[in-house]
């Protein structure tokens, strides 16, 4: 597979239930797959310093936390697609969350249906594909597939009960349940437990919608946070040496009542957004708590492999933007906690870099079953088995411009390296180079490191100092997109 190093030519297992490929259907473990929207490293256990996230911090104790896992494109649908089909946004032609990759690929097998293939129960529970009713894939779950109930709501509030976007926020003192998020644990609750009275292994995947906008949650969530929490936090600006077209144009905040469309806000109202936001983490935190709970007291969790993921980052103002749509670090950059019973050095954080196409091969290798042809990931076991391990010197994301449900008119390509990242604008009508970007991680005058983020202020492809830098990763980005074409399309 392109981008390894000599991969652990042993195939390292997993302890524990988790064997090397070819075991029996009794030796194969459970899975909850926890998809969480919109979510930034914003958690505990990777430092961020605001974050209160007690239940998914414990979850981290006991698996290995990615400290650079990226997602192939920071919007839902592609980024989903990517990690349920195993392959590149170019691979299924999903740029946009309206695309459907069964209208490019009908034959695809998917996580779930590659498990169900091999006796496994499968059902969804909330956002996994997409948050779109008309986008759901039936095809991929044999127990059923649920996005929401009808009597889930976003809304709670008698003033946001119109259509389409009301309030940026909500604040109500009430259960839980009482959200869409909270329903769709007392949901998954009920799954699990049945699914503890089945002789069959079950692959669950619960996907949560917060915190993505609007950011309503139980006021006891906004409680754990002050005001002062978020003041006078910096909103790191660009320099004017970054090219526009890494910017996205599509305002999702924007629109909602009382923000400006142009989403320049007054300090005030930057505060709130960000405090709602945090808050809403926490939300869904205890959701997952109560999961975790669910899944010790009926003794699942001794054969239940746990993968929480977040689709793709987001930004609170940072970069003078908000939300996700771009090649940035923000945006790209996720979450990634895999927790295996019994596993070698748990707790431990990787600073190996992981794409999110990876979980397809990892999770038919901790099936004991032998990964699909023709996946574009590399399985993560042997970095479960030893968190040093190495699998990838660079991993790619990308973004189409304009983002609409049309063919891309151009695309930027963004490969990351250890401590830097390069970006090639492509028009895709003729080939030609529209924009390059360079950032260095390590370098003060190209990044800010407001830990846990870095931010890109100063893009440095056009200083004779990194020519050398440039020219290099340029050539790396050729070769990888040139290795993607070859791959089955």
């Amino acid at each position: 597979m392109n981008r390894t190093f000599l991969f652990v030519a042993l195939l390292l297992h997993v302890p524990g239930p988790c064997h090397a490929t070819g075991g029996t259907e009794a030796e194969q473990p459970n899975f909850l797959f926890i998809c969480v929207d919109d979510l930034r490293p914003a958690l505990g256990c990777y430092g961020d310093p605001i974050a209160i996230t007690p239940h998914i911090d414990k979850l981290a104790k006991t698996g290995r936390i990615f400290n650079h896992a990226y997602a192939q494109q920071a919007v839902c649908g592609p980024s989903r697609t990517s990690v349920l089909t195993g392959m590149y946004p170019d691979q299924t032609q999903v740029w946009h969350n309206r695309h459907s990759f069964r209208e490019h690929r009908p034959d695809t097998t998917t996580i779930p249906q590659f498990l169900s293939n091999h006796g496994y129960q499968t059902a969804a529970l909330g956002k996994i594909f997409s948050g779109n009713e008309r986008e759901l894939d039936p095809a991929s779950w044999n127990d059923g597939e649920v996005l929401r109930e009808p009597h889930w709501k976003t809304y709670l509030h008698q003033d946001n009960q119109g259509s389409g976007k009301q309030s940026a926020y909500e604040i109500l003192d009430v259960p839980d349940s009482s959200y869409s998020d909270g329903k769709l644990t007392d949901s998954a609750i009920r799954k699990l437990k049945a699914f503890r009275s089945s002789d069959r292994p079950f692959f669950l995947a619960v996907g949560f919608f917060k915190p993505h906008l609007p950011f309503n949650a139980p006021k006891q969530y906004w409680d754990l946070y002050q005001r002062s929490d978020f003041e006078g936090l910096s909103i790191v600006e660009t320099n004017g040496t970054i090219p526009t077209i890494a910017f996205h144009t599509h305002r999702e905040l924007g629109g909602y009542r009382g923000i400006p469309e142009d989403e320049i806000l007054a300090d005030d109202l930057t505060t709130t957004l960000r405090r709602g936001y945090y808050a809403c983490v926490s939300y869904i935190d205890a959701q997952i708590g109560k999961l975790l709970s669910t899944l010790k007291e009926s003794g699942l969790d001794r054969n239940t492999i746990v993968v929480l993921w977040g689709d793709h980052g987001f930004a609170l103002g940072e970069g003078e933007r908000w939300c996700k749509g771009t090649n940035f670090e923000l945006d790209t950059r996720v979450p990634l906690i895999i927790s295996v019973p019994d596993m070698a050095k748990p707790g431990q954080h990787t600073n190996s870099l992981i794409e999110l196409v990876d979980l397809y091969p990892t999770i038919a290798k901790l099936a004991n079953i032998s990964p699909p042809d023709g996946l574009a990931g590399i399985p993560l076991d042997g970095i479960l088995q030893n968190p040093t391990a190495q699998i990838h010197r660079y991993v790619i994301s990308q973004f189409s411009r304009p983002w609409n449900a049309r063919k891309p008119e151009s695309m930027g390509y963004s490969l990351r390296t250890t401590s830097h990242r390069y970006t090639r604008w492509i028009d895709l009508t003729n080939g030609t180079v529209i924009a390059e970007e360079l950032y260095d991680y390590d370098n003060p005058e190209s990044t800010r490191d407001d830990q846990p983020y870095q931010i890109e202020y100063n893009n440095l492809v056009g200083d004779r100092k990194h020519l050398r830098t440039k020219k290099a990763l340029s050539r790396q980005l050729s070769h990888e997109l040139k290795l993607q074409s070859s791959l089955p399309n």
